[in-house]
């Protein structure tokens, strides 16, 4: 079925930050047909986890997304993977909206708004552990210690922004709670035991770390993938937290590098994030980046 880039599908969180969607939905739909696109409407709700079906054009071109990255995570997954992808669009209302301020989308919503209908259509990588698209990140830990993490602390965490390793280091993850883990990437073989772990789209380190000549880009088909090492003493643990409070990397268990697919091998049960969101357990997974897989609408 061919898509029309004119026809445009408002996708509503209805439970995203602060109820930001429900203030700014008409405002969406009212510039949209200002600009001459057919609009249809869908309001969501979390804990139906994106019930696709009725109510949902196949044939819409535009998919405009009001919600978190949370949202936004399920709408791409509900799309990838069809023979026709259409364009997205990003009104960010969530509590993180860090992959919206990773493409330079306003958090405001007319701003956001103005790039929805004048912003230029830019691709980025996506990343994808076995059947799960993530947009930006997917992190991993201790089964005992992340599962039974909060909502909001583990959007904070798994944020995975220039803040990410003071964030891991707020929450105070217990050092003796880790996992061995046997990782084979196109950058290396890598097998220890680990605290923490995350592949992610958005960088944690300057251009300094790999080379002035390396900066980072999202759409080079390749992920930063960072390991925390499991510390062997108290002072050594000591050592570590300091150094994620301050948001550095400066430190020996710290490893950060760059892949474009892995497999990850775990002797004990490992919880997943993908952007920010609870994703289950798993031993074993299948890691892929995609290059220039996502169209989206950014500030032109």
């Amino acid at each position: 079925m061919e898509l029309n880039e004119k026809k445009a599908l408002v996708i509503v969180n209805e439970a995203a930050g602060t109820g930001k969607p429900d203030a700014s939905e008409n405002t969406v739909i009212d510039a949209l047909i200002s600009n001459g696109y057919e609009v249809s409407l869908s309001k969501i709700k979390p804990e139906e986890n994106l019930i696709w079906g009725t109510g949902f054009p196949d044939d819409s071109g535009t998919v405009v997304c009001c919600g978190g990255d949370g949202t936004f995570n399920q709408v791409i997954n509900r799309y990838i993977g069809s023979d026709e992808i259409p364009k997205f669009s990003y009104v960010p209302c969530g509590h993180t909206n860090s992959f919206a301020r990773s493409l330079g989308i306003p958090e405001e919503t007319g701003a956001a708004i103005d790039t929805v209908i004048k912003g230029k259509s830019y691709k980025c990588d996506l990343g994808k552990v076995d059947e799960h698209i993530f947009n930006y990140t997917a992190s991993f830990g201790s089964a005992s210690t992340m599962s039974f993490v909060t909502s909001q602390q583990m959007k904070k965490v798994f944020e995975y922004s220039k803040h990410i390793l003071r964030a891991i280091g707020e929450l105070n993850m217990n050092m003796g709670d880790s996992f061995h883990m046997a990782i084979e990437t196109d950058s290396g073989s890598f097998e220890d035991d680990y605290i923490f772990g995350a592949v992610s789209n958005l960088s944690t380190v300057d251009a300094a770390y790999f080379g002035k000549n390396d900066p980072f880009r999202n759409n080079d088909g390749v992920m930063e993938m960072m390991l925390i090492k499991k510390p062997e003493t108290r002072a050594q643990a000591k050592e570590v937290l300091n150094v994620l409070r301050e948001g550095a990397i400066d430190h020996p268990l710290i490893r950060i590098t760059r892949i474009s697919k892995g497999s990850f091998v775990s002797n004990s049960d490992i919880a997943w994030s993908f952007d920010g969101e609870y994703g289950g357990i798993k031993r074993e997974a299948e890691l892929q980046v995609f290059k220039e897989a996502l169209t989206v609408k950014i500030p032109g």
